[in-house]
C-alpha cells in the first residue's frame, strides 16, 4: 500500500489496512472521516491520485485535495465532510486535470491586424 499506513480509497471504497473496507457515501464513511485528519484517493476514471487532508480554517474543519505534478503543488477546496462524496473527489480530480491542461496548452496567439 502506498504511503505505508494511510488509509486509501479506491474503486469507490476505503482500504484501511487490517480492517474491514468501507463503501464511500456510507454512513461508516462519514462516521470515519469525523475520526481522521487525512486519506489518498485514486480515481477510478483517471490517473488522478490526491492527498485529501482535514485543515482548520477559524473555528471549523474543512477538506483539501492536494497532488503535486510536475514540481507544482496543486490544491482544491473539497468543503465539510458531510460533503465529501465519490462525486465530489471525482470534480477535485478534474479540475486538477484541467488546471493541468490550461498550464500545458500554449496560449493563443492573436493574429496580427494590419
Amino acid at each position: 500500500m502506498p504511503y505505508g499506513e494511510t488509509p486509501w480509497v479506491r474503486d469507490g471504497y476505503l482500504r484501511i489496512p487490517d480492517a474491514e473496507w468501507i463503501r464511500i457515501d456510507s454512513a461508516e464513511w462519514f462516521a470515519w472521516l469525523e475520526e481522521i485528519t487525512s486519506f489518498c484517493y485514486s480515481s477510478p476514471r483517471s490517473w488522478m491520485r490526491l492527498t485529501v487532508r482535514k485543515e482548520k480554517r477559524g473555528a471549523h474543519f474543512y477538506w483539501y485535495g492536494y497532488r503535486k505534478i510536475d514540481s507544482k503543488l496543486h490544491n482544491v477546496y473539497l468543503g465539510k465532510g458531510k460533503n465529501l462524496t465519490q462525486d465530489r473527489l471525482e470534480e477535485a480530480c478534474e479540475r486538477i486535470l484541467q488546471r493541468l491542461r490550461e498550464r500545458r496548452t500554449p496560449a493563443a496567439t492573436k493574429p496580427n491586424s494590419t
